[in-house]
């Protein structure tokens, strides 16, 4: 039996597009007054500065981070709405209970996006 609600999946499914989003956005949750550059975040991900720096874009579009000019460029945890923080929260929690069930739905979420993808250009044979 799954450890994470149906609440949470579907936030999951809509607003976690790979494992590496979820990554950034969990380490940056854990320390909400703290400032981060795209090169430290790499760093701790293990993923080449650009990666990083895009993943923080990312978040920071999607509402989650606050990003102050630079150079180079500071991200924080700063939610834009207290719903998106309870989520956050929600999930590092589901994260901590259990990673490979979170792991295994954003894999299998993408896993059928490209899927679909693939199938919308699969050539037809009844031609």
């Amino acid at each position: 039996m799954s450890s994470i609600s149906n609440d949470l999946k579907r936030f999951i499914l809509t607003s976690v597009p790979s494992v590496p989003h979820l990554e950034a956005a969990l380490m940056m949750h854990a320390q909400p007054g703290v400032s981060r550059t795209a090169a430290e975040v790499a760093a701790r991900l293990y993923v080449p500065e650009q990666v990083a720096a895009d993943l923080l874009q990312s978040l920071c579009s999607a509402g989650m981070l606050k990003c102050d000019g630079g150079p180079p460029p500071q991200y924080r945890f700063e939610p834009g709405d207290p719903a998106l923080d309870a989520a956050m929260a929600a999930l590092a929690r589901a994260y901590a209970a259990d990673l490979v069930g979170v792991t295994k739905l954003i894999h299998d979420a993408t896993q059928k996006s490209a899927q679909r993808f693939a199938d919308a250009f699969r050539l037809r044979k009844d031609r």
